[in-house]
C-alpha cells in the first residue's frame, strides 16, 4: 500500500482555514515561529508535523482533513454534510501547547511465535507522541510501531498489542527486546549471542522453546537486528 502523497502548501492553507486566519504571518504568529519559518515551511513544501498536531489539537480540526483534504476541517464544518447529536461537554481548563511528532505505524507484523510472514514496511497510519518523551527514548525519525500476532512474549507483550521500534538501537543487551528478520520471518524476541557465531532467540513465555540461529556460511546474511523495542501499548 504506497502512502498518499501530502501536499504541504495546501496543509498551510488548510490551517490558515481552520483557524480562521488569512495570511501566514498571522499563523506564524499563533505558532510562535517567526514569518520566515512559515514562508520556509511553503517555499519548500515542508510544514513540521507539531505544528499540525498542535492547531489540530487547539481547534478540533480532522487530521484527514488537514493533510488530505478527505473531510470537514471540523464538527461545525460538518453540520451542513449530515446531523450531529452534541452533548454539553464539562469545561476543560486550557492546555498548555505540547510539540507532538508523528510516528508511523507499518503494515509488517512482529510475530511472538513462530514467525511472520507480513513484511510489508507500508505506512497505513501514523501516532502522535508527546517530542520531549520520544527524544528522551532516542531518534524518532528512526522509529517505527508494529503489531505483534502471538502470544510468546507473554506476559509482557500480548497478541494485538503495538510495539515501538527504535531502528538506530541495534547493540545487544540482556533481558531487552528487539525486533529480528530472519530470512523472510520477523520476530519479536529477547536475543542472547553465543560463542561460534551463534544466535539465540528467547520467547518470555515458557511454552516457546528458545530459536538458535547458526550465523556462518550462507545464513550470515539472512539474520538482520531491525532494532529495540523501547514501548508497547495495547487496546481495551
Amino acid at each position: 500500500m504506497k502512502e498518499p502523497d501530502i501536499n504541504h502548501r495546501e496543509v498551510l492553507d488548510r490551517l490558515l482555514q481552520g483557524t480562521g486566519l488569512h495570511k501566514d504571518a498571522q499563523l506564524a504568529e499563533l505558532l510562535g515561529v517567526t514569518p520566515q519559518a512559515v514562508s520556509q515551511a511553503r517555499r519548500k513544501s515542508k510544514v513540521p508535523e507539531h505544528w499540525i498536531m498542535r492547531l489540530a489539537v487547539k481547534y478540533n480540526l480532522s487530521l484527514d482533513w488537514l493533510f488530505f483534504g478527505h473531510a470537514p476541517s471540523s464538527p461545525e464544518l460538518a453540520e451542513s454534510a449530515r446531523p450531529v447529536t452534541r452533548l454539553p461537554l464539562p469545561h476543560m481548563p486550557d492546555l498548555p501547547d505540547v510539540d507532538l511528532v508523528l510516528v508511523p505505524l507499518v503494515s509488517a507484523r512482529l510475530a511472538a511465535g513462530t514467525g511472520s510472514l507480513e513484511t510489508d514496511a507500508a505506512i497505513i497510519g501514523h501516532f502522535a507522541f508527546r517530542e520531549d518523551w520520544i527524544c528522551r527514548k532516542g531518534n524518532p525519525d528512526r522509529m517505527v510501531l508494529m503489531r505483534v500476532t502471538g502470544d510468546s512474549m507473554e506476559p509482557e507483550i500480548r497478541h494485538g498489542d503495538m510495539v515501538l521500534v527504535d531502528q538506530g538501537k541495534r547493540d545487544l543487551y540482556g533481558h531487552a527486546m528487539y525486533a529480528v528478520a530472519v530470512n523472510e520471518e520477523i520476530y519479536i524476541k529477547q536475543i542472547e549471542t553465543l560463542p561460534g557465531r551463534r544466535m539465540v532467540l528467547r520467547s518470555l513465555n515458557e511454552r516457546y522453546a528458545p530459536i538458535e540461529v547458526d550465523l556462518r556460511g550462507d545464513l550470515a546474511d539472512s539474520v538482520h537486528v531491525i532494532g529495540r523495542v523501547i514501548w508497547w501499548c495495547r487496546e481495551a
